[in-house]
């Protein structure tokens, strides 16, 4: 079994540059970016992203929503290069960066929006979202499957705490679905991520017993963390 040290190390390896590893698709670029933030590298995923077809599969646009909500959000001087680079995607894809776009509440993207959406078929679309206020991720409550992608896209851009515990907070509430699918994203998320593992084991502590038994299923079949030498 790898250890987490390995798996991290790996990780940070995986995120070094796109430009560096051709080999590396996009999916795991976006991935592992938490691991080291490249923002510089964004137009180029978004291009890739955009050519891999990651944005056309349904389960995905909520993550890519979250995620790129999340960068803008961290990096607002830079947004305005980036939307202009967006304008060569298709724009079945420029949809996502603008809704993203509306998601990080950039404080210029009304006019950003705008300008995405300018001689677009979409643009009415586009206008609408551009006079509707914005709500941050973090503030967005878990109340769906899309929804609970869209904490796990920021979490992916940032590694932030908040966005696994609003997945916990969902949980809390009682709904079983939501429970059960949380239950499983947690578990696989866990598996495939040492950060998503921690975090949860951290809240063990301090969820209610209803949360903690569907952390304890979730951690169920996670390696424990390598003791520190």
């Amino acid at each position: 079994m790898k250890t987490l040290k390995f798996l991290f190390t790996a990780g940070l390896a995986l995120a070094s540059s796109l430009a560096a590893r051709a080999d590396v698709s996009a999916q795991a670029w976006l991935e592992s970016y938490y691991l080291n933030p490249q923002p510089a590298e964004l137009s180029r995923g978004l291009s890739l992203l955009s050519r891999e077809g990651y944005f056309d599969r349904s389960e995905n646009v909520a993550v890519a929503i979250g995620f790129l909500s999340t960068v803008f959000a961290k990096h607002p001087a830079q947004v305005d290069g980036w939307v202009s680079q967006a304008r060569r995607l298709p724009e079945r894809h420029q949809r996502i960066v603008a809704a993203a776009l509306w998601q990080a509440g950039h404080p210029q993207a009304p006019d950003l929006l705008r300008m995405l959406g300018r001689n677009s078929s979409v643009r009415a679309e586009i206008e609408r979202l551009a006079n509707t206020p914005s709500q941050p991720v973090a503030d967005t409550s878990v109340a769906s499957p899309s929804s609970m992608r869209l904490q796990w896209g920021a979490f992916l851009a940032s590694g932030d705490e908040r966005h696994i515990v609003r997945i916990l907070d969902a949980i809390g509430n009682g709904e079983r679905t939501l429970t059960t699918v949380a239950q499983m994203a947690l578990a696989e998320q866990a598996a495939a991520h040492p950060r998503v593992a921690e975090i949860c084991r951290a809240q063990l502590e301090r969820q209610p017993d209803e949360v903690r038994s569907v952390l304890r299923a979730a951690l169920k079949d996670v390696p424990a963390p390598a003791p520190r030498s």
